[in-house]
């Protein structure tokens, strides 16, 4: 016996591309991807900055920048609408926007880190009155010490298995959609 409710609905459709609302928004956020390695991620850093309406991308370090065919490939068209900008040092890149007033966020599980679900962003952020700048880590080493040292805090996604981490673009939209849920 099927304890949910019967429904007298039609069944579910998924909708088309054309049928889907779309409203552009734009939020403050910028995310920092430091010495990334695989240019798919890279790809998936750009879909996500379009579907979450994030500020600008930033790419630094030794992370792959367009024109690159594999970036193209996971990105879809999303290089071509979402602003970025290249670094050639990460460090550089995170004391400048930091000089900028910006609020430097650290993906990281640190000595000092929240969990994402008990993190709250800072008002400033909230009312639109500063930038959030998400950092986040390379694939396999994390955010680099320098890195961290520039952030005002960290936070992390609590891990249940026996992992310690995910792969960087997947945690990077989750905790992405987790700071839009702030802020919508």
């Amino acid at each position: 016996m099927n304890s949910f409710p019967s429904s007298t609905r039609t069944l579910i459709r998924q909708l088309t591309h054309h049928e889907i609302k779309q409203s552009r928004r734009e939020f403050p956020i910028r995310l920092l991807c430091p010495d990334w390695q695989d240019p798919r991620n890279v790809g998936a850093a750009f879909r996500l900055s379009d579907a979450a309406g994030i500020r600008q991308l930033i790419l630094a370090g030794d992370t792959p920048a367009p024109p690159n065919s594999r970036i193209n490939k996971t990105a879809r068209s999303t290089v071509r609408s979402v602003p970025y900008r290249h670094y050639p040092d990460a460090v550089a890149a995170l004391r400048e926007l930091r000089g900028a007033g910006h609020y430097l966020l650290a993906l990281e599980i640190t000595d000092q880190s929240q969990s994402i679900f008990e993190y709250s962003l800072p008002a400033a952020v909230r009312e639109d009155q500063r930038d959030l700048v998400l950092v986040t880590g390379a694939e396999s080493q994390g955010v680099a010490p320098d890195l961290l040292a520039l952030c005002h805090d960290s936070i992390h996604l609590p891990m249940f298995g026996q992992n310690t981490s995910m792969n960087v673009s997947v945690a990077t939209g989750i905790a992405v959609y987790e700071l839009l849920r702030q802020l919508a």
